[in-house]
């Protein structure tokens, strides 16, 4: 009954109080067009990522996540290219946020060992409900299959979306920020007023090579991370990093405020350890994450399992010649 309860409140409280947050990725380095826009285009050529996310998968009714992008670096135009397509379903209820747009990025040289990215990005989202899922008070009194009070529903809104950002990097350290629903968005079902907060990221990291080939291909580093993320009243850090000893990929970051910030006395701002492993293989790079819930919902959630799969391509001959001429891009 908890777990049902825990699901019930948190439906209402999004459908209702248009306090909605953005999916929020565990492997936030595997979906780089969802973390900022400036990441598009930095693989070698052709990338397509593919991200699922099941939070809280003890409740009924879980809340899942998917993502698929693909973006191509235009090397001769010094800029990136690519496309998203995002899904969120929250509940048992139907509702679901679904989200397609493009993203434009151009490299800036700033020495011979650093680049700047900026990047624009403009999406069109669908925000809607399936209200037959849905139960009012009229049909438990009744006990009818339909009620009064879902004509006071739109089945789906509409939106257009804006989202920039920029990343400075060099060929093993990067900083990046983004800012997403640069326009506000309302996304209201109710034919009333729900403006989507801005979502705000800054992103730090460093990586260390600790073993490379005769061709200078790292085969062992270390690469550590800070990832800070605020939308609207709420924020959040996930620091970590993880180590790659090829092909294996081994994890561990914290989600949370610790000390710093409680959303009410009593309640410290504590979500939780997430745990990775994960596989290179040729231009296949696949992992699996668990995050393991140590806020005082912890008891109830079961914790939440992603799933990241990332493809690159890039023409052998062009690649050299990439080498010679570019800097090397940020690795996530």
């Amino acid at each position: 009954m908890g777990k049902r309860l825990l699901l019930i409140c948190g439906f209402i409280w999004v459908l209702f109080s248009g306090q909605t947050q953005d999916i929020q990725y565990s492997q936030f380095y595997a979906a780089p067009l969802y973390l900022n826009p400036a990441l598009v285009g930095t693989a070698a050529q052709h990338r397509a990522n593919f991200n699922y996310r099941d939070q809280w998968s003890a409740i009924p009714g879980t809340y899942v996540s998917y993502s698929a992008s693909y973006d191509l670096n235009l090397e001769k135009s010094n800029s990136g290219i690519g496309f998203l397509v995002s899904r969120d379903q929250a509940g048992a209820g139907g509702l679901a946020t679904t989200t397609i747009g493009g993203v434009y990025a151009y490299n800036l040289k700033v020495n011979r060992n650093m680049a700047f990215r900026p990047a624009v990005g403009i999406n069109y989202g669908m925000r809607s409900v399936d209200v037959s899922k849905l139960k009012f008070g009229d049909q438990l009194l009744t006990g009818g299959n339909t009620s009064v009070g879902s004509n006071v529903f739109n089945d789906q809104v509409g939106y257009m979306d804006i989202n920039a950002g920029g990343i400075f990097y060099g060929n093993e350290f990067y900083a990046g920020y983004s800012v997403y629903h640069l326009n506000s968005p309302n996304n209201s079902l109710l034919g009333q007023e729900s403006i989507i907060a801005a979502r705000h990221s800054v992103q730090i990291g460093y990586r260390l090579p600790m073993r490379r080939t005769v061709r200078r291909e790292i085969v062992r580093s270390i690469t550590l991370a800070v990832h800070y993320k605020a939308q609207g009243e709420w924020d959040q850090f996930d620091v970590g990093g993880y180590l790659f000893v090829k092909p294996m990929v081994f994890g561990i970051w914290y989600r949370g405020i610790p000390g710093l910030k409680s959303y009410k006395p009593g309640y410290q701002n504590n979500d939780a350890i997430v745990l990775l492993t994960g596989v290179h293989f040729d231009r296949f790079k696949f992992a699996y994450s668990y995050d393991i819930t140590i806020s005082k919902i912890w008891a109830n959630t079961g914790g939440s399992h992603e799933l990241s799969l990332i493809y690159e391509y890039s023409d052998p001959k062009k690649g050299r010649r990439r080498k010679l001429n570019q800097l090397a891009c940020p690795q996530f």
